[in-house]
């Protein structure tokens, strides 16, 4: 029930995404004060593998100190995300443990699992 709600609320996220034709961007490290790169969710929808909740690509953007696109990769990364216990994201066939209470922006697995498993409910 649980996944079937999520997936209602990802889908939602993404057709909004699709609306505004901008990417979820859910990390962004800084190198300096005139480059940066962001990561975004791209696509995404319920994971094929029932051990996951969500399947999502990855976008990833280099950007100017403006915040103009210098770099779009134009690479699908896929990932797996794992909302419950043992929060997990899955890159490949590697899995990455997520620690829960780590801090935003320190991490950028951590910055996905929570931009797609703690999403406000209303």
């Amino acid at each position: 029930m649980r996944r079937a709600f999520l997936t209602v609320i990802l889908c939602t996220q993404f057709a909004s995404i699709a609306a505004a034709s901008e990417l979820s961007v859910f990390h962004t490290a800084s190198f300096g004060s005139n480059r940066s790169i962001s990561l975004s969710v791209a696509a995404g929808g319920a994971a094929r593998d029932p051990a996951f909740d969500f399947d999502v690509v990855i976008a990833l953007s280099e950007l100017d100190g403006g915040g103009a696109v210098l770099y779009r990769d134009a690479g699908r990364h896929q990932a797996s995300v794992r909302c419950v216990s043992p929060a997990m994201v899955r890159i490949k066939s590697a899995n990455y443990a997520v620690d829960v209470s780590a801090r935003p922006g320190a991490d950028w697995k951590h910055d996905l699992w929570a931009a797609l498993c703690t999403a406000p409910v209303s």
